[in-house]
């Protein structure tokens, strides 16, 4: 199975090159229009229990994203085949890709740059990028905030803040309340520069912490009139776990998760999809 995968994804490459930079498509009002996803991949092992990263690749370019946030990444695991599974994607949509180890897996799997955690795909190239460890205690699992300064072709960067949140209550509480700190999203030398704040915020039980993302920016869901949205469940979807959020300066167009096809079996999550109008000053 995973030679085929990467022939099948090699032969998407080669029919598919990357695109070259090229500035946002512009809306009637001067604003350019930007199509975001987040979605977790669970390794890119699917409710069937299979592994096909190919299959991940299909939901995502189904999509038509600009950007994409993705969760539960391996880089040169042996449960995943050894895949680099950031730079085939990215090859495999003819995107840019930035990667962030939050566990460390070089003793278990026996390559120097074997790991897992979150991942960036962009459309637009990456300018900058810097991982955030925002775990809570030593005891728990590891946990990142994954950076990256898109250049999107004049004017401001466009930052976006990848993000896997933990389980427990008091943790989810720690990390978001660092994440929204100066020193991640609400930093002052991102200027007036727009921001997206997306990923898997494990949120099931809100934290207080949580409903304060409400005072800087949108709620993609809440925007588009969907109190929440439900994004993970093994045999109904019952979990609201994934979210988009934007800084003030976007204007939220559409807000919805993908249920159909691929997306229903590729992993155990289901990925949310968001088309905004970025401020004139990109």
């Amino acid at each position: 199975m995973i030679p085929l995968i990467r022939r099948r994804l090699a032969a998407t490459c080669a029919a598919r090159p990357a695109r070259p930079p090229a500035t946002l498509p512009q809306a009637t009002d001067g604003t350019g229009i930007l199509r975001v996803m987040t979605y977790n991949i669970h390794h890119g092992r699917g409710m069937d229990r299979r592994y096909d990263l190919d299959r991940v690749a299909e939901v995502i370019r189904a999509a038509s994203p600009d950007v994409v946030a993705l969760q539960e990444v391996e880089r040169f695991r042996r449960r995943t085949g050894g895949d680099d599974q950031p730079a085939l994607l990215g090859k495999a949509l003819g995107m840019h890709h930035a990667f962030a180890a939050v566990r460390d897996h070089r003793h278990d799997d026996g390559h120097d740059d074997a790991g897992y955690g979150i991942a960036v795909l962009s459309k637009h190239p990456i300018a900058a990028r810097h991982h955030f460890n925002i775990t809570y205690g030593s005891a728990r699992e590891p946990r990142g905030c994954l950076h990256a300064a898109l250049d999107t072709g004049g004017g401001l960067p466009l930052h976006v803040f990848c993000v896997h949140l933990g389980l427990r209550y008091r943790e989810r509480h720690f990390q978001m309340e660092r994440i929204l700190s100066e020193e991640i999203v609400n930093s002052h030398r991102y200027g007036d520069g727009p921001r997206i704040l997306l990923g898997d915020f494990n949120n099931w039980w809100p934290v207080q912490s949580a409903r304060a993302v409400h005072t800087h920016f949108h709620d993609a869901c809440a925007i588009t009139g969907r109190k929440r949205l439900r994004t993970f469940g093994r045999f109904f979807d019952y979990l609201c776990l994934d979210y988009i959020f934007t800084s003030r300066n976007c204007e939220i167009l559409t807000c919805d998760v993908l249920a159909r096809g691929h997306a229903r079996v590729a992993s155990d999550h289901r990925p949310l999809v968001c088309t905004l109008r970025l401020p004139v000053s990109v």
